[in-house]
């Protein structure tokens, strides 16, 4: 099969951190926009992808880009779509979801969705001459996208998102997602070497995603996707790729009696599934979590012999009107455990638009989307 279009997706400001993962992966980047990166590759890259990359949310495959402003348009392109290299006579082929935006003409995503899933319907009969598509083998999810009355036809590789690592089966309200959590701590510069600091761990997201990075553990390696029973995609090439991301696995760290990863939160429950959910992601080893208030942390014994290091925290956002004055203090507990420790440099993500207000003058901030809501990465460093 020729050379592929890859459409990777990540969250909104962190195409830049996806980039650089692609990269070491060997691929080509070809194209920046906001949430996705595309890459340039071939069949056996599916499996590496989707093993190996941290930040990214799915693996698409592009299979067309055209104009698109009336419904005939749409279903005559769409038919030329060569959706058969991938999907057999038995396929069951569906187009979950159809995006646009407020620019294209084209603007019912039902219909759109029904036009498109008419032109395959169509395409695959007249290419296995067939009257009859039983679907019945397989899951092949198609999207379809609009930006200023161009289409782009995509084929997701993936299935549930890649932020679905599966340690996570509890967590807190409003956990910060897994590819997000990874993104933060490659923005921080953090290394096997360096000790990180969550002072708000909840679940435990960002020091399980910590120690998997300083381990060097294939993020998704343990999980299903939608594409590993494609005929496309030989069984020998997810075979490769698992074993190699394995192979890499830094066995060394993982068998360090120095704890550099570090999770508090005031809450002994969550304490509770954050330690199931370590053990889950075979890190429970590396990291230390204890129940501990924000304003204490800085004054526990695990820490007292460690100078430097890295505080990551996604505190409460305050989303809902009554709860801004309740987070008030917390901030201001925050700032005053970061003071005690001269030699550590600080990243907090919030929308709390209070947070430097309480927190001080920050040395840098980058613009976040978690999900929906808009926020900022706030960092306070030592040595700039």
């Amino acid at each position: 099969m020729d050379k592929l279009t890859f459409i990777l997706i990540c969250h909104f400001g962190l195409e830049k951190v996806l980039k650089s993962e692609i990269r070491k992966l060997g691929l080509e980047i070809s194209e920046v926009t906001d949430g996705e990166v595309k890459a340039i590759g071939n069949l056996s890259d599916i499996p590496r992808l989707n093993f190996n990359l941290r930040t990214a949310e799915r693996v698409m495959i592009e299979m067309s880009i055209f104009k698109a402003v009336e419904p005939d348009e749409l279903l005559e392109n769409a038919r030329k779509v060569e959706i058969e290299k991938f999907v057999p006579v038995d396929g069951e082929f569906l187009v979950t979801k159809a995006n646009q935006d407020k620019n294209s003409v084209l603007k019912s995503s039902q219909a759109n969705q029904k036009t498109v899933k008419k032109a395959f319907v169509d395409r695959l009969k007249n290419v296995y001459n067939t009257n009859v598509l039983t679907e019945t083998r397989g899951k092949y999810p198609f999207r379809v996208k609009f930006n200023k009355n161009i289409c782009s036809i995509r084929l997701d590789t993936t299935g549930d998102s890649l932020h679905k690592r599966g340690y996570r089966i509890k967590s807190g309200l409003a956990p910060i997602e897994e590819t997000l959590a990874a993104a933060l701590i490659k923005l921080t510069e953090f290394s096997k070497d360096k000790v990180l600091v969550d002072p708000f761990c909840g679940s435990g997201t960002i020091p399980i995603e910590a120690a998997m990075i300083a381990s060097n553990i294939p993020p998704s390696v343990d999980r299903a996707f939608v594409s590993e029973t494609w005929d496309a995609i030989s069984r020998e090439s997810w075979k490769k790729a698992r074993a190699e991301a394995l192979e890499n696995i830094n066995q060394e760290r993982l068998s360090m009696n120095e704890i550099k990863i570090f999770g508090f939160d005031i809450d002994s429950n969550m304490i509770r599934i954050a330690k199931e959910n370590a053990d889950r992601a075979d890190v429970a080893d590396i990291i230390h979590f204890e129940t501990c208030a924000v304003r204490d942390f800085w004054n526990l014994e695990c820490l007292k012999n460690i100078e430097s290091g890295i505080i990551l925290c996604n505190p409460p956002y305050g989303e809902r009107l009554e709860d801004k004055e309740s987070i008030v203090p917390i901030y201001k507990d925050l700032k005053t455990s970061y003071e005690k420790m001269k030699n550590f440099d600080m990243h907090i993500i919030t929308s709390f638009e209070d947070a430097t207000k309480l927190l001080g003058k920050e040395t840098k901030n980058r613009k976040l989307y978690n999900g929906m809501i808009k926020t900022y990465l706030y960092s306070y460093l030592v040595n700039v």
